[in-house]
């Protein structure tokens, strides 16, 4: 029981894959936007949203008005450790 709480972010962050991926293969652009907690309260007033809802994140869409720009990598090697393999 005390992996729920774990479980079910990772569950979150699988379901906003999905419909996001969903979204793109129909041609709808999307941008999921993570700014909590620092737009919660305004975004529950607004939306009148229930107080025991958490705000994970919000997923924009619509109409793509020009490709995604490239986007630089920096190398993952500083950051990424790999072991056993």
């Amino acid at each position: 029981a005390d992996n729920f709480p774990v479980w079910a972010d990772h569950a979150d962050a699988m379901h906003q894959y999905a419909i996001w991926t969903t979204l793109a293969a129909a041609g709808i652009g999307a941008n999921l936007q993570h700014y909590n907690p620092l737009i919660d309260a305004e975004v529950a007033k607004t939306w009148d949203i229930p107080g025991n809802w958490q705000l994970r994140a919000e997923l924009v869409f619509g109409g793509i008005a020009a490709p995604a720009g490239e986007k630089k990598y920096e190398d993952i090697a500083p950051r990424l450790r790999v072991h056993g393999l």
